[in-house]
């Protein structure tokens, strides 16, 4: 009976040890991108996914992927715990005012 219990012990105190190590090589590492490629279909969900393609991936701070929909393409940024952001481009004034000089 003791050899059972210990060996149960040792299963779920392992796999404790395992998950928790997961979670920080995540953490630490970034992300794996699978999950964010899931995690984005997630997000347009209510849209159709033509294709993703990845622009640029810098590790512990964020990853950039181009969306095409039948909408339209959108860029979004994923951040570490997976948090999806998306990207807005800046609309041009067309009354600009000239920096720099004195009148």
């Amino acid at each position: 009976m003791s050899i059972l219990s210990s060996a149960l012990y040792a299963i779920i105190l392992g796999g404790l040890f395992i998950y928790i190590f997961i979670f920080l090589y995540d953490l630490f590492s970034g992300e794996k991108h699978e999950k964010q490629i899931k995690k984005i279909q997630k997000h347009f969900r209510k849209e159709t996914i033509k294709k993703i393609d990845m622009l640029e991936h810098q590790p512990r701070k964020f990853t950039m992927y181009q969306v095409i929909t039948n909408n339209g393409t959108m860029k979004i940024k994923v951040k570490p715990g997976y948090k999806v952001i998306k990207i807005v481009s800046k609309q041009k004034n067309k009354k600009r005012q000239k920096k720099g000089t004195i009148q």
